[in-house]
């Protein structure tokens, strides 16, 4: 995000400005990027929960948002747009917060060791310090529950469950 501390566009002014109304919608916080144009600055904020999160939920999140902006509108430009969305269908998962918020989602995880790279799909069921817990399919359709060495993972990502 651009901007410096202290400025108008302080990332963690805002940041403090818009967590609350998105905490109280039971909505998650992942980014927050302000970029200026010359038609004016957009304000882009990405929610999520888990389960993920609907257009509704945007909506809600976007107009909650927008009344706490309007109150504190003399620490903001002038011209700015607001832009609330989820984070994707299909994104890659890059913090524990990220991992943390997919439990019960479909994933697409790529774990390596000893020089040799696997991956696995399944539904992500436990997270922890130490270890993934995802349960996979068999190809008899049966259920086997898979733990992952968190040392071992490449890396994560959500895949649409169909």
């Amino acid at each position: 995000m651009t901007g410096e501390p202290g400025s108008k566009t302080d990332p963690a002014r805002l940041r403090s400005l818009v967590q609350a109304p998105i905490s109280e919608l039971g909505l998650t916080l992942l980014g927050l990027s302000w970029a200026g144009g010359r038609r004016g600055a957009t304000l882009r904020v990405t929610v999520d929960r888990p389960g993920g999160v609907t257009v509704d939920e945007c909506g809600a999140a976007s107009l909650a948002i927008s009344a706490v902006l309007d109150v504190h509108e003399a620490e903001l430009p002038e011209s700015y747009s607001l832009e609330v969305s989820s984070p994707g269908a299909e994104r890659m998962l890059t913090t524990e917060e990220d991992l943390r918020s997919s439990l019960g989602r479909r994933l697409r995880v790529v774990v390596a060791r000893s020089g040799q790279e696997a991956v696995i799909e399944g539904r992500l069921t436990a997270v922890s310090d130490r270890l993934l817990e995802l349960e996979a399919r068999r190809r008899s359709g049966r259920p086997q529950r898979i733990e992952l060495e968190r040392s071992d993972l490449v890396s994560a990502q959500v895949v649409v469950d169909l």
